[in-house]
């Protein structure tokens, strides 16, 4: 999980910088306060208060259907790679 901050709020900014410190990338999933600005939104898809275990217990609930999302579509382009490379050396093997 890679998330990025960015919280109209100073407190709710720091404190979830803290608790998910091992998690901080720039290129990382948003959370913020503010509808606009995030992709998961504290208030919304976070309820408040929270602490660091139920922060992380509700991430992973929000994150896990977007991760079996991208397996699939990971699965789904490596077939179609297999699919075009069996393609181009069947085509230029006839000739």
């Amino acid at each position: 999980m890679k998330v990025k901050i960015d919280c109209d709020s100073p407190l709710l900014q720091k404190s979830l910088e803290y608790f998910l410190k091992n998690y901080l990338d720039e290129n990382g999933i948003i959370i913020s306060d503010n509808p606009q600005k995030g992709d998961i939104i504290i208030g919304k898809d976070i309820t408040k208060p929270f602490t660091k275990n139920t922060l992380l217990l509700q991430l992973e609930k929000i994150l896990k259907p977007r991760k079996n999302f991208e397996e699939e579509l990971d699965k789904l382009l490596e077939k179609f790679k297999n699919d075009l490379k069996n393609l181009i050396k069947d085509y230029y093997g006839k000739r």
